[in-house]
């Protein structure tokens, strides 16, 4: 096992964490981002199989045997990630939120063609054949799409489960998809009139988006009580104008 430490401001945290675990290797990455400690820590690594997760998520005991076997039949695999909330039977609005909409694994594999690196297997081979992961754009995004260039397959697993939390208010969950949607800018294709007419056209369907959404969330079976999916409900709307505006400034902006 190796931890990559990301300039971390809580040492006796980390320190505590790794006493637990004689065998895990440590590497320091001092400069900051999901990319450059991902790549500090592959550069570390000896093994056939590259098993991915972030300092945040709990794995389910099987998480490791599960994901490795689900490489015999595909070169990259996307775990099953289930949302977890402080209090399950008091969730906040954002929590609900989170709870219905987060890490959708299965559609992220299926539809989008990549999996969130919070739970990624990968092959030594597919790994060197990728590259490094590329900081300032959707890291995740950008090396499964890469590989299935290179003529790799990415394949959905089910059986290898890990936790990750939930965002659990508005000011964390502006932070998550302000750093979304400037990793989206940074990759997005030119700076040209075409492209930047798809951006606008793309903020505006952004904007509009939540109301086909709204009959999910306030019929999920992930939300048990009728107040949790109308709280859902509000930060389905507020996020998506939100993002929107973002947008929009970003265009302004660059």
């Amino acid at each position: 096992m190796i931890v990559a430490d990301n300039d971390s401001a809580d040492q006796a945290s980390l320190a505590e964490a790794l006493a637990r675990f004689p065998g895990a290797k440590l590497v320091r990455e001092p400069k900051r981002g999901a990319a450059h400690a991902r790549n500090a820590a592959i550069a570390a690594a000896r093994g056939a199989v590259f098993a991915f997760i972030d300092a945040d998520c709990v794995a389910d005991s099987n998480w490791l045997s599960e994901g490795c076997k689900s490489l015999d039949k595909a070169d990259l695999s996307g775990g099953e990630v289930t949302v977890t909330v402080a209090d399950e039977r008091r969730p906040s609005a954002v929590e609900a939120f989170e709870k219905v909409f987060a890490f959708q694994q299965r559609d992220y594999v299926a539809r989008k063609k990549f999996s969130v690196t919070a739970n990624l297997f990968a092959t030594r081979e597919a790994v060197e054949a990728v590259g490094p992961f590329t900081h300032g754009v959707s890291e995740d995004v950008d090396f499964c799409r890469r590989a299935a260039t290179l003529g790799f397959r990415l394949a959905f697993n089910a059986r290898s489960i890990i936790g990750h939390p939930a965002r659990r208010d508005w000011s964390e969950l502006v932070r998550k998809w302000d750093r979304l949607v400037t990793e989206r800018w940074n990759g997005f294709g030119g700076r040209g009139p075409v492209s930047r007419l798809k951006w606008a056209a793309l903020a505006i369907a952004t904007a509009l988006s939540a109301a086909p959404h709204l009959f999910r969330v306030l019929t999920t079976r992930r939300l048990s009580r009728l107040s949790d999916r109308i709280a859902a409900a509000g930060v389905l709307l507020r996020i998506r104008w939100w993002r929107a505006r973002r947008m929009v400034a970003a265009l302004l902006a660059g």
